[in-house]
């Protein structure tokens, strides 16, 4: 049985609930004053942004797979066509709905650490600091990816606080994701006993601090977060890949050691369930965001990442089936960080520090590749540096489709070369006149969050 989330809906000032990994009983319709008094009533906002984190991860697809050139894009209209052609505006929908929940989530974390002083026990305090640093660094690592500058909230706000809603640089975001991380990597323990898998480890904060360092180009200092997870103490132990590329998405078979970290679902449990899993299939509102032709075309024959991707028939997302499950409320919990993506992290570290590849750079991308039987590179084949990137940028791309990923991946690349890309994907599906302008690399701020914030909040340059 799948540890679940307890949810305790935090607005501002008060909250409700669900079911939980713990077993506490639920609360409702308390102020956050007369509620977060112990430790136990505090862990229970710490589980609250743990379901803050199921919402975020329901919808992101509609920001990240959709825009990226590893999906199709025939027959959207509304806000998913604007998405997926590069003519979304501040109005979108979905922008407004992502912004929402992550600042939503973020709003839960800060209100955690309000009241950490309440948690008597030192080692839960310790714990829960951790927990919420990573995930509100998660939340603002998204919304400075997508968004650029951001409002950067790091305690609780009053709804009338107009000034806190200006934009901070790009910059400061990225300095305080970093600050977050290097507590979360600090506090969160090696690992949790089974009935609390879900839970955020130090394993899992070096990976997404890793990712933070590699995404700003600072190798060395991911290179640093990421060799203890693939050294002897971890690899094997904690972390390695699972021998069966599709077991990792099953139902059956989740929380494998592949697994770092996850956002986790539950088909059937009063909201615990996801909706992307039903939205990707021939029925649901996403059904022609398809593996592209030219995307699926990547793979070799013989790739088993082939078939638990995508339906070679018509396109269709294979990887989070879950067909026993009602509509938009399956089981299948989201991988937001696996064992893969360290080792694919690791080979472009070593890559980008060395002069050409060598060793570091070909073993773990050949373990990749070798898991999926797929041909293993040689030093030869690597070549040059600028040859072996895009070699690890191909393999993130066969690795880790309609997971999110791949967008994340095009926007810190050279900008030159994403808008390159982009464009000849377009071409190559049927949709060649299409521009892609600089300032579309980000989305636009939504309006209905500029007209709350009474004009503290500005649009991004270009969507004026």
């Amino acid at each position: 049985m799948k540890t679940k989330i307890f949810i305790a809906l935090i607005l501002t000032v008060s909250l409700g609930s669900c079911k939980k990994f713990l077993d506490e009983k639920p609360v409702s319709n308390l102020i956050e004053q007369n509620y977060y008094r112990n430790t136990d009533e505090v862990e229970t906002g710490v589980i609250a942004c743990y379901d803050g984190l199921q919402k975020v991860y329901d919808i992101e697809f509609k920001l990240t797979e959709i825009k990226a050139d590893n999906t199709s894009g025939i027959s959207l209209e509304g806000d998913w066509g604007a998405i997926k052609f590069f003519r979304d505006g501040s109005s979108n929908f979905f922008l407004l709905d992502f912004w929402q929940r992550s600042f939503n989530t973020i709003a839960r974390c800060n209100l955690v650490l309000k009241y950490l002083d309440k948690v008597t026990d030192p080692v839960k305090k310790k714990y829960f600091e951790g927990e919420v640093k990573f995930i509100r660094s998660l939340m603002y690592l998204n919304l400075v990816r997508l968004y650029g500058d951001v409002p950067l909230l790091t305690a609780s706000i009053n709804f009338d606080d107009f000034e806190k809603f200006k934009r901070i640089s790009k910059t400061e975001v990225y300095n305080q994701i970093k600050t977050d991380l290097r507590t979360s990597v600090d506090n969160c323990p090696a690992s949790w006993p089974t009935a609390q898998v879900a839970r955020v480890t130090k394993g899992a904060s070096q990976a997404l601090l890793a990712k933070v360092y590699l995404t700003l180009k600072e190798y060395d200092l991911a290179k640093a977060q990421l060799e203890p997870l693939i050294g002897a103490s971890y690899k094997g132990n904690t972390y390695q890949l699972n021998p069966n590329y599709a077991a990792i998405f099953s139902t059956a078979s989740e929380m494998s050691k592949e697994i770092v970290f996850a956002v986790r679902y539950k088909a059937s449990a009063n909201g615990e369930g996801n909706s992307f899993s039903y939205e990707y299939s021939n029925n649901g509102d996403a059904r022609n965001v398809k593996a592209s032709i030219p995307y699926q075309a990547l793979f070799e024959p013989a790739d088993v990442r082939k078939a638990s991707t995508f339906n070679s028939a018509n396109g269709l997302c294979t990887k989070f089936l879950d067909p026993t499950a009602p509509q938009r409320d399956a089981g299948n919990d989201f991988p937001l960080l696996r064992f893969a993506d360290v080792l694919l992290m690791y080979a472009e570290v070593s890559n980008e520090i060395q002069a050409t590849p060598d060793n570091t750079v070909l073993q773990p991308l050949n373990e990749v590749r070798i898991r999926a039987n797929a041909s293993p590179y040689n030093l030869n084949s690597l070549g040059s540096k600028e040859n072996a990137r895009a070699l690890i940028f191909k393999e993130r791309k066969l690795e880790f489709g309609f997971e999110n990923q791949r967008w994340y991946d095009l926007v810190r690349m050279d900008q030159a070369a994403t808008i390159s890309i982009l464009k000849a994907y377009l071409t190559e599906t049927g949709n060649p006149g299409i521009d892609v302008p600089a300032y579309r690399l980000i989305f636009p701020i939504p309006q209905t969050e500029i007209d709350l914030s009474k004009g503290n909040l500005t649009q991004n340059p270009g969507f004026n």
